[in-house]
């Protein structure tokens, strides 16, 4: 995949989290208030900082480790490379953002999806970490 193309999906993944992912956590966690069971810390001068650059870069990695190839991997015996794939280990995804609440299972779904897509159409671990990494930047930073 060319880098421009690289680029145009990133920057639509950031896009689409960032409005109708972040409209529908707002929209349901606000409707589901009993569902939200934590947040996420909010740590703040320079150690704010470190965890933008480094710790979220720790968080896209391994998420994509886990969900985007081990998962792909796994399920791949049974499902193929087949749209039930990108479903389900998207759903495992967002299932394990349960505890932020229903909206944030919602958009960690949509987000598994794009992301999956992604790496089906780039066939790189690197694209996917580097925009989940973006997105993550732009929702916590």
């Amino acid at each position: 995949m060319v880098l421009w193309k690289v680029a145009l999906w990133i920057a639509g993944i950031v896009v689409a989290d960032h409005y109708l992912g972040g409209w529908a956590r707002r929209t349901i966690n606000t409707a589901l208030p009993a569902s939200v069971l934590g947040v996420y810390p909010q740590p703040s001068g320079w150690l704010n900082w470190v965890d933008v650059v480094f710790g979220l870069a720790l968080v896209a990695y391994s998420e994509e480790i886990v969900f985007r190839r081990c998962a792909r991997h796994l399920f791949q015996t049974y499902l193929g490379d087949s749209y039930l794939l990108v479903f389900i280990t998207s759903l495992l995804f967002g299932a394990y953002h349960w505890w932020t609440g229903v909206g944030n299972i919602i958009e960690a779904t949509m987000m598994g999806v794009l992301l999956m897509l992604f790496i089906r159409r780039s066939a790189a671990l690197w694209t996917v970490v580097l925009g989940h990494y973006l997105t993550d930047i732009v929702d916590f930073a």
